[in-house]
């Protein structure tokens, strides 16, 4: 029995690919293996030639154990381990590359890889029995999930999810004998057989191909469509950069990697982070040790950041290196475009079709006469600088710094809640009311009325909206666990936007959120939306405008 990893590689990558197999590995062989197929155009068959050439890689030299203190406390002696061996076979076939891995290869073929092939014949297979999927869910608090199964027979996958790892039990023909009937999709394609030849790897390579050419999708599978073009990756770079130039914390940093069809997590090892001769390592990698070296050693976030070297140690020893553009997930909503793994991916249809359902089902509020009017808040920014300019805090300040103190403790949506309050509709004011959860301060909600606690945010971007999604969720479970001590009931849960742009479009009589071109917030809304259903509350979304 035999385990094929079977990649296709990237036209644009050919040759990248043989330079990396030259340069680390010695060429211990290749054969010629000729086969009929089908053309899967007319039908005739026709002789097609497949290429085959052995890569081989020695394993590293003996390394002394990390943990031989614990043999020798027992009376044993050390014990030295040395790394295994690794190979790659490439084919050649009509001018397309494969790949099929052994050993640790597959760390680095992933990157040469066509990320989209593997899902595109996923997408032609019925599925038996589901056994494992790894799942994204971009912008969430869990990006990224692993489910198992043990008796699941459908891939169905919510909105907001994206597939990266799929193990299943599929339906094959009679008197199919090419691979087993358990494969997993990846960044490859995995499968088992009994036959063990070059042969047998030809007719697989073959019969994958045919499938995604002449088979009808028959499975809806979101997922991530790979960017191929380098004009079109280097301009997501440079929005990226500039994005991080803004604010750092737009980027996120993944719990695990998928190697070809391997779940790799990121914990119980030790990270090394090196950029221009210098290092230092930490438990893990994450915004915080990220940050914290780029101050340390004085380097610029845009200019510095994705050139940074990260050496992963497990049991004392280097594993690998790779790049922290390889650790980061970041989403760009301009171009509904993210970076996973170190490649550029846009967001397919089915994924994005499944996102704007589940936004639709939102309920959506509006009342006209509860827009916000920056006139009306700039008369009383004015009435306060003339109640208060006189009080002791502000007698060494210039009239310049104390109208600015006063409009930053006036803030917009404190004005706004309190605005709310004296209008008479039966809201309550708990804006800035923080309650103790561990060691820090939350703020449960912004105003409260029948049953219903709101959180209230101002402004058009992802990055200042989805604060008040964040509270929400914080909020919601702190309630829902009783450790916050409030004496209210809460039924149903709101996000009050007051949105800093023109209006929205309206389907009947209410404002269609889908319109908004804020992919990060809409994934955010998808995940709170479940959360808050799963923890027995109704979601509700209130629309206003800031008004001139």
């Amino acid at each position: 029995m035999a385990v094929i990893n079977l990649y296709k590689i990237l036209s644009n990558k050919h040759a990248s690919l043989r330079a990396h197999l030259e340069e680390h590995y010695r060429t211990r062989g290749a054969q010629l293996c000729s086969r009929q197929h089908p053309n899967s155009i007319t039908g005739e068959i026709e002789v097609v030639n497949y290429q085959m050439t052995l890569y081989f890689g020695r394993g590293g030299d003996d390394k002394t154990l990390s943990w031989n203190w614990v043999l020798n406390a027992f009376g044993n002696q050390n014990l030295n381990i040395n790394r295994a061996p690794k190979a790659v076979v490439l084919v050649e076939m009509q001018g397309f590359l494969f790949a099929i891995t052994f050993g640790h290869s597959y760390f680095k073929i992933d990157q040469f890889s066509d990320k989209e092939w593997a899902f595109n014949f996923a997408r032609r297979l019925k599925y038996l029995n589901v056994r494992t999927i790894a799942i994204t869910n971009p912008n969430s608090q869990r990006n990224r999930t692993v489910n198992t199964y043990l008796d699941y027979e459908s891939l169905d996958l919510g909105s907001g999810e994206a597939l990266t790892k799929l193990k299943a039990k599929i339906s094959l023909p009679n008197q199919f004998n090419l691979f087993a009937e358990t494969i997993e999709i990846g960044n490859s394609v995995r499968l088992t057989t009994e036959n063990n030849t070059l042969e047998n790897i030809a007719d697989i390579i073959n019969h994958i191909e045919t499938t995604i050419a002449k088979e009808v999708e028959t499975v809806k599978i979101p997922y991530f469509k790979s960017v191929k073009e380098l004009g079109e990756i280097n301009t997501l770079k440079e929005l990226m950069k500039r994005d991080i130039e803004n604010d750092l914390m737009l980027i996120d940093f993944s719990e695990y990697q998928i190697h070809a069809t391997r779940i790799v997590f990121n914990d119980n090892h030790e990270y090394e982070l090196k950029h221009k001769y210098k290092s230092k390592k930490y438990d893990r990698v994450n915004h915080e040790t990220v940050h914290s070296f780029l101050q340390e050693y004085g380097f610029n976030a845009r200019e510095d950041l994705l050139d940074i070297r990260v050496v992963v140690w497990i049991d004392g020893r280097s594993e690998y290196t790779t790049t922290i553009e390889k650790l980061i997930f970041y989403t760009n909503e301009d171009s509904n475009s993210l970076l996973s793994d170190g490649s550029w991916y846009i967001y397919n249809e089915d994924y994005l079709q499944y996102l704007k359902d589940s936004i639709s089902e939102l309920p959506i509020e509006y009342d006209d006469q509860l827009n916000f009017s920056k006139a009306s808040h700039e008369g009383y920014i004015e009435t306060k600088y003339q109640e208060e300019r006189g009080a002791e805090i502000y007698l060494t300040l210039s009239e310049a710094e104390i109208h600015k103190k006063i409009k930053q403790k006036y803030y917009k949506e404190r004005y706004y809640n309190d605005w709310l309050v004296e209008r008479g509709l039966g809201f309550s004011n708990f804006d800035r009311e923080l309650e103790a959860l561990g060691k820090h301060k939350l703020e449960v909600m912004d105003i409260y009325k029948d049953n219903a606690m709101y959180a209230v945010k101002f402004g058009k971007t992802s990055s200042k909206l989805c604060y008040a999604v964040d509270q929400s969720i914080e909020a919601i479970r702190a309630y829902h666990r009783r450790e916050v001590a409030i004496d209210v009931k809460i039924e149903k849960v709101y996000l009050w936007f007051v949105l800093e742009r023109r209006d929205l479009p309206l389907i009947d009589n209410t404002p269609n959120i889908n319109a908004l071109n804020l992919l990060i917030l809409k994934n955010k809304l998808d995940q709170w939306k479940k959360e808050v259903r799963l923890l027995g509350y109704q979601p509700m979304v209130k629309i206003n405008y800031s008004r001139d």
